[in-house]
């Protein structure tokens, strides 16, 4: 039990230093944060996250459509096997 406790508390801390590292530790001239931002600030990144939610709405529809056709559609009967005393 003892152990889990340091393991949690160790990882906690290495969470910790590496967040702060992310925001506030230049890579070059920016911090990795500040790459992150400047790459998916791009047009080719906004066209592509366009395009994305696109196909999403699109499959959203198509599945919407899909549940309300199987909605409207007919209930099959059972389809139990019979017994092979029965056939």
């Amino acid at each position: 039990m003892l152990g889990d406790l340091v393991k949690r508390l160790v990882n906690g801390v290495v969470l910790l230093l590496g967040s702060l590292a992310f925001f506030l530790v230049p890579v070059g001239s920016k911090t990795s944060a500040q790459h992150v931002v400047a790459i998916f600030s791009t047009k080719p990144a906004r066209e592509a996250a366009q395009a994305f939610a696109h196909a999403a709405r699109d499959l959203a529809h198509e599945v919407a459509a899909n549940v309300e056709r199987a909605k409207r559609a007919p209930a099959l009967p059972d389809a139990k096997p019979k017994p092979a005393s029965e056939r």
